[in-house]
């Protein structure tokens, strides 16, 4: 065995499918001009549990949405376009579909955009705002 893999055993574990999430509307919370929407999460088995939770963001026009990580994130861009000011550098980074970016613990950045953007994530932390239209809606485990 590779060092660093894990044993596996002989039981096998069902995919858990959730056909469209990518279509559903996501709503913006009164106010606010962006959210998350966590529509996945696991937590590892091991000694030190960790979480990989992944879901959409949506970002609209208005004020900049300023983020200071905690956690590790990766986001790519599906739709639109996304501008993140690093306050690391100064510098603003225009991501449009295609892009992604990588967030480490320590960094803080603020979103904004002109228009509008639409990107998928992923991130090592607990689901915060699950997604309100894909909850309950994985495929039943007996279809598959």
């Amino acid at each position: 065995m590779h060092p660093g893999f894990f044993p596996l055993s002989n039981k096998l574990v069902p995919l858990t499918v959730i056909k469209g999430a990518g279509h559903e509307f996501i709503p913006l919370p009164q106010g606010e001009n962006a959210t998350t929407a966590d529509f996945h999460s696991i937590r590892t088995q091991t000694e030190s549990p960790a979480y990989f939770t992944s879901g959409f963001y949506k970002i609209e026009a208005g004020p900049q949405r300023p983020a200071h990580y905690t956690f590790e994130e990766t986001k790519y861009v599906l739709s639109g376009q996304i501008d993140v000011l690093d306050e690391a550098t100064g510098i603003t980074h225009h991501l449009v579909p295609g892009d992604f970016a990588f967030f480490h613990v320590g960094s803080k950045v603020k979103f904004s955009t002109k228009s509008q953007g639409f990107a998928f994530y992923a991130v090592t932390r607990p689901v915060r705002a699950p997604h309100p239209n894909l909850v309950g809606r994985e495929e039943s485990k007996s279809r598959l």
